[in-house]
């Protein structure tokens, strides 16, 4: 890990990058340089940000792995950004499956992820102005040891000045996710199962044209272009909730 004056030079280069790339390669080679598996970051605003509806930057994923969390909706089923939200230290992967009880679509989660190559991993909240926080994750590799108290805590101020200097130069997230309609929040909800427009046009008594109407008003709300996206933005603005085995 970087000793405290590398850690200042590091927030200080944070501080004057003036592009979402510059500040992503800088990243890159902080981690590298702390041997870091991966890199993680989900945040609203960066979903906006190219053609990938991974809802997240990350590099180290696996290919498999990453196509596969979006095919098979493993978003869904991925109990860390839950946990993750309602903290405010960061914590290591291993410490959440160990002391939560998981759902048994959660453990199959975790099964996938360490198939994929997982081993330990950190995962922390950041803070940043009008509520929007994200979620940074920090993959290690296999046998790495854990962390100093002080290691993590440098780790958390690089996470934290990465995601300030971001929310500055991103444009305000849209905000009007809050006016949903509940017939909008409803089809949100079918979508997020997984359900077809003609599916949820049939559970709800609505014609195909009239479902298909109500999507883009939505995604047009939600800011997305895409099934994939909307229920990942709605799952993090907390408009529909993973209950034990289903989306409420």
């Amino acid at each position: 890990m970087t000793d405290r004056v590398e850690l200042h030079a590091f927030i200080s280069r944070v501080r004057r990058t003036t592009s979402f790339g510059a500040l992503w390669l800088l990243i890159q080679r902080y981690a590298r340089d702390n041997d870091f598996r991966s890199v993680t970051y989900h945040s609203i605003d960066v979903q906006s940000l190219g053609s990938s509806n991974f809802g997240a930057v990350e590099f180290g994923i696996p290919a498999d792995f990453r196509r596969i969390y979006v095919e098979e909706h493993l978003y869904l089923d991925d109990p860390f950004p839950a946990i993750a939200a309602t903290k405010t230290e960061p914590f290591y992967w291993s410490d959440i499956t160990d002391s939560v009880q998981l759902t048994v679509r959660q453990s199959a989660y975790i099964d996938k992820a360490k198939k994929a190559g997982f081993a330990d991993g950190m995962i922390m909240q950041v803070f940043g102005p009008q509520a929007r926080n994200a979620l940074v994750s920090i993959g290690f590799h296999e046998g790495k040891p854990k962390l100093s108290p002080q290691e993590v805590t440098e780790m958390q101020w690089a996470a934290q000045s990465v995601h300030l200097h971001f929310c500055s130069m991103a444009k305000t997230p849209n905000a009007q996710h809050s006016s949903l309609s509940p017939q909008e929040l409803e089809v949100l909800r079918w979508i997020a199962r997984g359900k077809s427009n003609t599916v949820i046009a049939v559970i709800m008594g609505l014609s195909r044209h009239t479902v298909d109407t109500i999507i883009r008003r939505m995604f047009g709300k939600l800011d997305v272009t895409d099934r994939t996206r909307a229920a990942v933005r709605g799952l993090a603005f907390g408009l529909i909730h993973q209950s034990s085995n289903n989306i409420v």
